[in-house]
This record gives C-alpha cells, sequence and structure tokens, in this order.
C-alpha cells in the first residue's frame, strides 16, 4: 500500500513536471516571435532557464521518489546507500525551492522597475502637460471645464 502511494505521488508529479515544461517551451517560442527590447529579452531568457532547470528537477524528484522507495524496499539493504541517497533527494528538493524564490525575487525586481520607469514617464507627460496648458490674461491657467 505504501509503494502504491508512493508510486502514485511520483507519478502526478512527473506528469505535472512533463506539462510544466512543455508549457515553458510553448511560452518562450511564442516570446520568441515577437520584437522586443534587450533588457526583457534577457529577464524572459533567465525566467526560461530557470523555469526548466525547475521543472527538469521536479521530474527528476519524481523518478527518484519511487525508484528509491522501491531500491530501499526490494534490491538495497545497505543503511549508508539509503542515507545518502535521501539526503541528495532532499537537497535536490531544497535547490528547487531555491529557485522558485530566485525567480519570485527576480520578477519583482524586473516588475518594480518597469514601475518606476512607467511613473517616471508619466510624472514627464503630465509636467508637459501643465506646461502646455493655455493661460488667460491674469497668468492662471484655463480651465475649459
Amino acid at each position: 500500500m505504501e509503494f502504491f502511494a508512493t508510486f502514485i505521488v511520483s507519478s502526478v508529479l512527473l506528469l505535472t513536471a512533463a506539462g510544466m515544461l512543455h508549457a515553458h517551451r510553448r511560452t518562450w517560442k511564442a516570446f520568441c516571435d515577437e520584437e522586443r527590447d534587450e533588457d526583457e529579452y534577457d529577464y524572459r531568457r533567465r525566467q526560461f532557464r530557470r523555469r526548466m532547470q525547475t521543472s527538469a528537477m521536479l521530474a527528476v524528484l519524481a523518478v527518484a521518489l519511487a525508484g528509491g522507495h522501491a531500491a530501499t524496499l526490494w534490491w538495497i539493504r545497505s543503511g549508508w546507500f539509503a542515507a545518502v541517497f535521501w539526503i541528495a533527494v532532499m537537497l535536490l528538493a531544497c535547490w528547487v525551492g531555491l529557485l522558485a524564490l530566485a525567480d519570485i525575487w527576480a520578477t519583482n525586481r524586473y516588475y518594480r522597475l518597469l514601475r518606476d520607469n512607467y511613473m517616471i514617464q508619466r510624472a514627464k507627460l503630465e509636467a508637459e502637460l501643465r506646461r502646455n496648458q493655455p493661460v488667460d490674461d491674469d497668468g492662471q491657467k484655463k480651465n475649459d471645464a
């Protein structure tokens, strides 16, 4: 029963990872078909690499969970091998988590910079609009409202 549950969890994780890999490739292809500026291309390229690496590692984790569980149950009775194997699996899971945090940070940083640039552009346009408003005889700005 325990192996069956592990197999189900591993299968779901593997299918999810495969779906994510396919979705990342499709998104990257759609992005490359459009013309973008250098900063956005660099951000998207790095994002694609992080996400592909994370999805591939999830697939490796899925196989490791099923294979490691089967190996420790039936074939390998060495405590050292099992300990080293499961420590490696835990380190891989931690690396996936760190990549996810790096993706969150990079996305936050990129969109914060975009927002700041748009706010600067907006302030410039509003200042230009105020300069170009008509002035009446008293030197006051006219309100057409």
